[in-house]
């Protein structure tokens, strides 16, 4: 048979189906671009379904690739990082509190925990913001009903914890919020750029994790849970130094 669309000639060929159907394949061209066609519709399918999870789980497309293997570990202390994320995957530990500078990966391993277990992660400032707004009179939640979404979430990432000013109401949150997923068993991993006390070099200053987080807070944090210091250099600053030297 001839091809007019590919101006070839083939040999048509029959299958026999289940139930006796026949099937009669025609010019291979054509079904190798139906093929193709096929292919990109389930890849754009994919890719929408992958693009509408993460946004659900309100992560940025920076971090859409990131999970514990695309984590770069090259030190012990990298090494060990990844490790108790991953005993936390499995249910080990219930906590992480991750303290450490901009661009050593805290954000990268907390994301691909929340990938992992199918939670959320979110910054204080976006979840400050969230409840006051809840304040409004037009508003279609309330603050418990915000608090007590994220203490049911099965995994929480809390992000830039120390960016806010650490008002009174911003500990009350965390505490309840903090407070109910101990008492549940969720896993929840608080993010900083500040330092705990008892690593900071002068006993205690304004960059001390405990001016934003109450006694009770870091008491349920450290219950079942590890703290992680993230102390390496910034990757994504000797990323771009690199690229500058090329």
């Amino acid at each position: 048979m001839w091809c007019d669309k590919h101006q070839l000639e083939y040999e048509p060929v029959e299958i026999d189906m289940p139930g006796g159907t026949v099937i009669t394949l025609g010019c291979p061209e054509c079904a190798r671009e139906r093929d193709e066609e096929l292919d990109q519709e389930e890849q754009a399918r994919e890719a929408i379904s992958t693009d509408e999870a993460m946004r659900s789980a309100n992560i940025e497309p920076e971090y859409y690739g990131a999970t514990i293997d695309t984590y770069q570990a090259d030190t012990p202390e990298q090494v060990k990082a990844v490790q108790t994320v991953k005993r936390l995957i499995a249910g080990e530990i219930q906590q992480i509190v991750m303290t450490g500078s901009n661009g050593t990966g805290k954000t990268h391993l907390a994301i691909a925990a929340v990938k992992e277990l199918k939670g959320k992660i979110y910054t204080m400032y976006e979840i400050t913001t969230r409840i006051r707004q809840s304040y409004s009179p037009r508003a279609d939640e309330t603050e418990l009903e915000i608090v007590d979404e994220l203490a049911r979430l099965p995994m929480l990432a809390i992000d830039e914890v120390g960016r806010t000013k650490g008002s009174d109401a911003e500990l009350n949150w965390l505490s309840y919020i903090i407070d109910k997923r101990h008492t549940r068993g969720l896993p929840t991993i608080i993010i900083s750029n500040k330092h705990v006390r008892k690593h900071c070099p002068a006993s205690g200053c304004p960059d001390c994790l405990e001016n934003y987080l109450s006694g009770d807070v870091m008491s349920r944090l450290t219950d079942n849970g590890v703290l992680l210091q993230f102390g390496w250099a910034d990757w994504r600053k000797t990323k771009r130094q690199k690229e500058a030297q090329k």
